[in-house]
């Protein structure tokens, strides 16, 4: 009796076991058929099951099927990241995967809001030869920042990612905000490290232009030097000749350009300097001759009496 009761408790025991585990696996089986294609895609289950409809199609070279599950995953997405993700999902179908993307880079550009999901789209259809996407992202980019500081943080992603085309789009329109001097020659210097160096080569010309003295230009040089704009010195050192009209602006010019070594414009500087020097001691010496003394005496008389026979005013 005592042999049975055991032998019934074991045969309880392996039922109790088998209906867990059937109990566990059918669990898992739920669990399973419920978990989402792609978990860490913000697209939702519907766009994700289409997604993977559409690698079952690329894999079986279906493309007329894979691309309408592309196309009806990308209208499921409710953000760019979604639309980013079914990108890079299709990534690893090369040209088949590109000709594909069109739906979700169109989607992702209406769905778009920092620059940084911008410029990921841009590239993509770059990489994609959608070039009239592409210019509308960029475009969408630059006009979507309007401080100097944005486009020149937009400038410098484009550089990393070899868009120089949005590189010189949002340094154009960078420029169009420099307003002062320090910008002028931040900007310069941030032109010439992207190599957007046409750029550059215009702000130096604008601000050599905007000097009103031929010290003002002379003392541009040395900031030039740090920028390492060679080119750009010679010609701030030839706008100070034209605006020199004293021996201090000769000589000014003359050391500045002896210390770039600037041959020729050292020997300008001198001639016209010792020139101006020679006159300006002519002219001194005949205001003291006692002729131009008596001469201007003459002419002070004559002015006082022309100013009192003229009449008063109100008469």
């Amino acid at each position: 009796m005592t042999k049975m009761t055991k032998l019934f408790k074991i045969q309880l025991v392996s039922l109790s076991l088998i209906a867990i585990s059937g109990f566990t696996a059918s669990t898992n089986l739920a669990t399973a058929a419920s978990k989402p294609p792609y978990p860490d895609s913000t697209l939702p289950i519907d766009g994700q099951k289409q997604l993977q409809k559409a690698v079952s199609a690329m894999k079986s070279k279906n493309w007329t099927k894979a691309r309408d599950a592309v196309d009806a995953a990308s209208s499921s997405a409710t953000d760019a990241k979604g639309c980013l993700f079914i990108m890079r999902t299709l990534d690893s179908y090369g040209g088949q995967g590109n000709k594909m993307k069109r739906a979700a880079v169109e989607k992702a550009l209406g769905l778009a809001k920092t620059s940084d999901e911008l410029l990921e789209i841009a590239k993509y259809a770059r990489q994609c030869e959608m070039y009239d996407l592409s210019k509308k992202t960029l475009d969408e980019l630059v006009s979507g920042s309007n401080s100097y500081d944005d486009l020149m943080t937009v400038a410098h992603h484009a550089h990393e990612a070899a868009m120089a085309d949005l590189a010189h789009l949002a340094l154009h329109k960078a420029y169009s905000l420099v307003s002062n001097e320090p910008d002028a020659l931040d900007f310069m210097r941030q032109a010439s490290n992207l190599g957007i160096d046409d750029l550059a080569r215009k702000a130096a010309k604008d601000l050599i232009e905007d000097q009103t003295t031929s010290a003002e230009c002379t003392a541009l040089t040395s900031k030039f030097e740090h920028l390492k704009m060679p080119d750009q010195i010679r010609a701030a050192l030839k706008r100070a000749l034209e605006k020199a009209t004293t021996v201090a602006d000769y000589l000014a010019i003359f050391n500045a350009a002896k210390h770039f070594e600037e041959a020729d414009i050292v020997k300008v500087a001198q001639y016209r300097g010792r020139k101006l020097t020679l006159m300006n001691k002519i002219k001194g010496e005949k205001e003291s001759t006692p002729s131009a003394v008596a001469d201007q005496s003459r002419k002070t008389k004559e002015e006082l009496i022309r100013s009192s026979l003229q009449k008063p005013s109100g008469f």
